[in-house]
């Protein structure tokens, strides 16, 4: 399920200065309008993998030309 940004800007205020635990309730993905945010990882203390994201990007939005997509290997 997407979530709105502004869950994940209340979610992030509510957990400011807390320990590495705490932002694990971030995973999931958040719509910002243009743009989703996936937060896939989240580390879980200095030591450990750092956290991994991605952004989905419609491709009516990136707006990249159509030759970009002429084969597969693009």
């Amino acid at each position: 399920m997407i979530k709105p940004s502004a869950q994940l800007e209340r979610q992030l205020q509510e957990i400011n200065r807390r320990s590495y635990p705490a932002y694990k309730s971030l995973r999931g993905s958040y719509d910002f309008q243009y743009y989703v945010l996936s937060i896939d990882h989240v580390q879980g203390d200095p030591f450990a993998a750092p956290s991994a994201l991605h952004v989905t990007v419609p491709a009516s939005r990136a707006a990249f030309p159509a030759e970009y997509y002429a084969t597969d290997w693009r």
